[in-house]
This record gives structure tokens, sequence and C-alpha cells, in this order.
């Protein structure tokens, strides 16, 4: 799929971590530019660790909508959306034992860990 294509969608966005024991940041929202080195996003930012049996979130914490410029180096995936999900609530996702990112599939339910 063209980069360009992704422009109108809603995604989930991964950044690469520096580190291993670096927290997790992912881009949820709605792609509104491309620039060719860039992805703009209108969206939340989640920022996370590995959950435990004492923070089963892994000390999740979200940042409030905005618009944000991810540089094309630091992405390690893009995933599209369902049409149906609001992209702006952190609530449409969860967090996996595994510390990976869940989100509900259409007329499923939440993916299976």
């Amino acid at each position: 799929m063209d980069k360009k294509s992704f422009i109108g969608r809603n995604v989930v966005v991964r950044i690469v971590k520096p580190y291993p024991t670096a927290r997790n940041h992912i881009y949820t929202g709605h792609v509104i530019d491309y620039d060719g080195r860039f992805l703009a996003m209108d969206g939340c930012v989640l920022h996370f660790g590995r959950p435990s049996s004492e923070d089963p979130t892994g000390g999740l914490t979200t940042s409030k909508r905005a618009l944000r410029w991810l540089a094309l180096q630091r992405i390690e995936y893009v995933r599209e959306l369902p049409a149906d999900i609001d992209p702006f609530s952190p609530d449409t996702l969860r967090i996996a034992s595994d510390g990976s990112v869940l989100y509900p599939v259409v007329d499923s339910g939440f993916m299976p860990e």
C-alpha cells in the first residue's frame, strides 16, 4: 500500500523503542498528511511499560489529542483501524500481558493474546 493512501484513514502507529526497557509509544488517530519523511496525525499518544501483576496497565498514560508529525524512520509499524472504531478514544485499545496493543476486531470482540 502506498504511504499516501493512509491519508484520511484511522490508524495505530508504534514508534521504535530506542532501548529495550524504554516505555512504549503508540499513536492512535487520523492521518492528515504525508510529505515523504513525516506522517502527520491528529490523535493521542499512549505511553506505557510492560504490564505486571501490580500494574496491569503498565503505567499507561495518555496525552491530549493534538497534531503530531512522526518521522518515518522512527515508525515500527502502521496498522489501519476498522472504520467503525473511534481512534481518538484511548479506551478503544487494550494492552496485552506481553506489552503488545490489542484493538477490537469488527464483529468479533478483542483479538486473542
